[in-house]
């Protein structure tokens, strides 16, 4: 499935029922030896619902698999901003890894309730969270904090450490909804 259809199926019916009013998506190039995890970004915002057919479609179209499009964390709500919960896993794709995810991630909605209204998805090499529910900035720091603490039955850590610091050093996640190089577009796997 292509990133527009995957944003539309699952990210926009999600983001409506939030209310979320606008989301900030952005298009980017990584350039070789960058210090940085994404170069020569532009911004978008976009609103669900209103812009969702063309707007996203033009893009996609656009940008093609010469440039990243994805989700960033910050979002409008009630005309504040806040911060959707996304997160990158370090676990590879395997029926047991998913299991195992949906088994953390499910139990962790005490602690982390950003989860309750998330989903999963799965690249080539491993899984990622995106939770609905818009957050005050100093909650989404604490999430992302605790997101480091998610261990598997046998220890093992979940979380992408790398992925968690970039997000807090740059103040917001990103997680990439389209093709991009040799990568396809991330697979929904499940809602948690």
């Amino acid at each position: 499935m292509t990133g527009e259809k995957i944003f539309q199926k699952y990210y926009e019916p999600k983001l409506i029922k939030q209310e979320i009013a606008n989301v900030v998506l952005r298009t980017y190039i990584h350039i070789k030896g960058s210090t940085g995890d994404m170069a020569n970004y532009g911004e978008v915002i976009f609103t669900p619902r209103n812009e969702v057919d063309k707007r996203l479609n033009d893009l996609f179209a656009k940008t093609g698999t010469q440039k990243g499009i994805s989700i960033t964390s910050l979002v409008s709500h009630k005309h504040t901003q806040k911060y959707l919960f996304l997160l990158d896993y370090s676990l590879s794709v395997s029926k047991k890894n998913e299991t195992e995810l949906i088994r953390v991630l499910t139990n962790s909605t005490g602690i982390l309730p950003a989860l309750k209204k998330g989903m999963i998805l799965k690249t080539k090499n491993s899984y990622h969270v995106v939770g609905f529910i818009p957050l005050e900035k100093d909650v989404w720091h604490k999430h992302m904090a605790e997101a480091i603490l998610l261990r598997t039955s046998k220890g093992e850590d979940i979380s992408d450490i790398r992925y968690i610091g970039h997000s807090l050093e740059r103040g917001y996640g990103c997680l990439r909804v389209s093709d991009y190089e040799d990568k396809p577009t991330p697979d929904f796997v499940c809602y948690i």
